[in-house]
Protein backbone atom coordinates (compact mmCIF):
# COMPACT_ATOMS: atom_id res chain seq x y z
CA UNK A 1 0.00 0.00 0.00
CA UNK A 2 1.57 3.43 -1.31
CA UNK A 3 -0.07 6.15 0.99
CA UNK A 4 0.24 10.22 -0.92
CA UNK A 5 2.48 11.90 0.69
CA UNK A 6 1.20 12.99 4.55
CA UNK A 7 2.99 16.51 4.29
CA UNK A 8 1.30 17.74 0.88
CA UNK A 9 -1.45 19.40 2.58
CA UNK A 10 -5.06 19.98 1.20
CA UNK A 11 -6.82 22.92 -0.32
CA UNK A 12 -8.47 23.39 3.20
CA UNK A 13 -5.05 22.63 4.99
CA UNK A 14 -5.97 19.43 6.10
CA UNK A 15 -2.55 16.77 6.64
CA UNK A 16 -3.06 13.70 4.30
CA UNK A 17 -3.83 10.81 6.62
CA UNK A 18 -1.86 8.68 4.58
CA UNK A 19 -3.64 4.66 3.91
CA UNK A 20 -7.10 6.50 3.87
CA UNK A 21 -5.84 8.23 0.71
CA UNK A 22 -4.72 5.03 -1.11
CA UNK A 23 -5.72 4.63 -4.85
CA UNK A 24 -4.92 1.10 -6.10
CA UNK A 25 -3.48 1.94 -9.21
CA UNK A 26 -3.59 -1.92 -10.70
CA UNK A 27 -7.34 -1.77 -9.86
CA UNK A 28 -8.07 -0.12 -13.74
CA UNK A 29 -8.71 -2.90 -16.63
CA UNK A 30 -9.14 -0.04 -18.89
CA UNK A 31 -7.28 2.77 -19.90
CA UNK A 32 -10.37 5.06 -18.97
CA UNK A 33 -9.99 3.51 -15.55
CA UNK A 34 -6.61 4.15 -15.21
CA UNK A 35 -7.12 7.60 -16.19
CA UNK A 36 -9.59 8.07 -13.99
CA UNK A 37 -7.54 6.74 -10.98
CA UNK A 38 -4.89 9.44 -11.57
CA UNK A 39 -7.72 12.51 -11.24
CA UNK A 40 -8.88 10.47 -8.26
CA UNK A 41 -4.79 10.79 -6.80
CA UNK A 42 -4.84 14.47 -8.16
CA UNK A 43 -7.88 15.11 -6.23
CA UNK A 44 -6.91 14.00 -3.28
CA UNK A 45 -3.68 15.12 -3.27
CA UNK A 46 -5.26 18.78 -3.41
CA UNK A 47 -5.98 19.53 -6.80
CA UNK A 48 -2.91 21.11 -7.74
CA UNK A 49 -3.22 23.30 -10.80
CA UNK A 50 -1.59 22.15 -13.66
CA UNK A 51 1.24 25.07 -13.52
CA UNK A 52 1.88 23.69 -9.76
CA UNK A 53 2.27 20.18 -11.13
CA UNK A 54 4.72 21.70 -13.71
CA UNK A 55 6.46 23.26 -11.31
CA UNK A 56 6.81 20.61 -8.89
CA UNK A 57 7.67 17.78 -11.60
CA UNK A 58 10.41 19.99 -12.26
CA UNK A 59 9.38 20.52 -15.57
CA UNK A 60 9.62 17.06 -17.07
CA UNK A 61 5.65 17.39 -18.04
CA UNK A 62 3.90 20.80 -19.14
CA UNK A 63 1.10 22.22 -17.61
CA UNK A 64 -0.85 21.66 -21.27
CA UNK A 65 0.38 18.04 -21.65
CA UNK A 66 -0.64 17.63 -17.62
CA UNK A 67 -4.12 18.74 -18.97
CA UNK A 68 -4.27 16.82 -22.02
CA UNK A 69 -3.84 13.69 -20.71
CA UNK A 70 -6.43 14.04 -17.61
CA UNK A 71 -8.95 15.28 -20.16
CA UNK A 72 -8.29 12.53 -22.95
CA UNK A 73 -8.05 8.62 -23.67
CA UNK A 74 -4.96 7.55 -24.79
CA UNK A 75 -2.69 5.81 -22.29
CA UNK A 76 -0.51 7.83 -20.98
CA UNK A 77 3.30 7.62 -21.09
CA UNK A 78 5.70 5.86 -18.37
CA UNK A 79 7.35 9.32 -18.07
CA UNK A 80 4.12 11.59 -17.66
CA UNK A 81 2.58 9.12 -15.04
CA UNK A 82 6.37 8.91 -13.39
CA UNK A 83 5.95 13.11 -13.48
CA UNK A 84 2.44 13.40 -12.18
CA UNK A 85 2.72 11.19 -9.36
CA UNK A 86 5.52 13.29 -8.20
CA UNK A 87 3.80 16.58 -9.10
CA UNK A 88 1.16 15.14 -6.60
CA UNK A 89 3.50 14.78 -3.83
CA UNK A 90 3.67 11.17 -4.14
CA UNK A 91 7.49 9.51 -3.04
CA UNK A 92 9.60 7.42 -4.91
CA UNK A 93 7.95 4.38 -4.07
CA UNK A 94 4.77 5.29 -5.18
CA UNK A 95 6.11 6.43 -8.92
CA UNK A 96 7.60 2.95 -9.08
CA UNK A 97 3.83 1.43 -8.18
CA UNK A 98 1.80 3.58 -10.58
CA UNK A 99 4.42 3.10 -13.08
CA UNK A 100 4.30 -0.68 -12.76
CA UNK A 101 0.82 -0.89 -12.86
CA UNK A 102 0.92 1.09 -16.16
CA UNK A 103 2.56 -1.14 -17.75
CA UNK A 104 0.72 -3.94 -16.00
CA UNK A 105 -2.43 -2.61 -17.48
CA UNK A 106 -0.64 -2.14 -20.78
CA UNK A 107 0.52 -5.95 -20.93
CA UNK A 108 -2.88 -6.53 -19.80
CA UNK A 109 -4.74 -4.60 -22.76
CA UNK A 110 -1.96 -6.40 -25.97
CA UNK A 111 -2.20 -9.60 -24.93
Amino acid sequence: MVPLDPHFGSPTGVRNTGAAEYINPYAATTTAEFLQAMRDYRARAGDPTFEEMEHRSGGVCTAQRFRSTLAGRAMPTVALVGAFITACGGDAEACGEWTAALRYLRDRLTS
